[in-house]
């Protein structure tokens, strides 16, 4: 019987509705989010701390690893500033991910070949303190190697490309994910999967080998604008599962 698949809930996109006001508002307040989400049976929330900071703020970062009630999953780019941050708070899983400041949203995967050194050094540094480290990367094979020899824990795939292909090149980039996913499993990696993802394709991706982990957001917040946040997320678990 296959493994239930894991809900990340992102909750960057609550955070940005209180930063358009300039973080003059008390309200999206982040815990609640997070309360909101476990009621609903996600397992996992994920944030990104951009460099700019136009949504999840340090004090976010501080608070949600402090007294959230669900595992903290923490998106940031691979600098140093940052792995700071993630060693002084502690949280659950930190995600490598590629930043630009010109970037709507993350754009694609990250270079782990390229960045090689820089990440397998900070992948060590947080490993040593015992949080577990995933990279974002696209769905290729020489990713996903570069992955496993920086030591990380996990590897997430970009769905973004694949929810907006149709047709035949559809069928070609969900073929790179299972054979990416299968050699991920191989070489002892967890298969988590993000970006892009509502209900229709949740409902796709679940079939994905060895897939155990998803992080939503972006679908997630514009569905609790009808549905609420706790209805959404439940609607989520269940297309995953």
């Amino acid at each position: 019987m296959k493994n239930k698949v894991r809900l990340g809930v992102n909750i960057d996109h609550a955070a940005t509705l209180r930063q358009v006001r300039g973080a003059t508002t008390p309200y999206p307040n982040m815990l609640e989010m997070v309360k909101l989400a476990k009621a609903g049976g996600a397992k996992q929330i994920t944030i990104h701390l951009r460099e700019d900071r136009r949504h999840i703020q340090d004090y976010d970062v501080i608070s949600l690893c402090k007294k959230a009630s669900l595992e903290i999953n923490l998106e940031m780019g691979a600098t140093e500033e940052m792995t700071k941050i993630a060693l002084k708070n502690k949280p659950t899983w930190v995600c490598m991910v590629p930043e630009k400041r010109a970037e709507l949203t993350t754009e694609g995967g990250l270079n782990v070949l390229k960045g090689f050194k820089t990440l397998e050094s900070i992948t060590h540094r947080l490993a040593k303190a015992k949080i577990k480290v995933s990279m974002f990367i696209e769905p290729s094979i020489a990713q996903v190697e570069a992955s496993a020899l920086c030591g990380a824990h996990a590897v997430e795939f970009h769905t973004g490309s694949w929810v907006l292909l149709k047709g035949a090149k559809k069928k070609a980039e969900y073929k790179r994910l299972v054979e990416a996913a299968i050699e991920a499993n191989r070489l002892g990696l967890r298969v988590h999967v993000g970006h892009g993802l509502d209900y229709a394709h949740a409902k796709m991706i679940k079939s994905l080998p060895h897939l155990v982990e998803a992080n939503i957001g972006h679908s997630l917040i514009c569905y609790s604008l009808t549905d609420g946040l706790k209805t959404s997320v439940q609607k989520m678990v269940k297309a995953l599962n």
